[in-house]
């Protein structure tokens, strides 16, 4: 198991090496499914139109997308997203 500085730096230097996605869009880490993911920001924003969201979905493999380090819930977190 990692220590919180190991991932910290796992994480920030994933970020360092590849700051812009092939779009030219800044990419940024999003912790999602148990994992700190290296993400396009494209990915995240909101899409108005079907015209929009067919073309999100067409191109969203050419985007950054890549896993950096497996980072489960803390006990805190998992407390608070039961509680929700």
């Amino acid at each position: 198991m990692l220590s919180n500085r190991q991932m910290v730096d796992m994480i920030e230097r994933a970020n360092d090496e590849h700051p812009v996605c092939t779009c030219g869009n800044y990419t940024r880490p999003v912790w999602r499914d148990g994992a700190v993911w290296l993400d396009c920001a494209s990915l995240g924003e909101p899409r108005e139109g079907r015209l929009w969201r067919a073309l999100a979905a067409v191109t969203a493999h050419v985007h950054m997308h890549e896993r950096i380090v497996h980072a489960p819930p803390s006990p805190l977190e998992e407390r608070d997203h039961a509680a929700a």
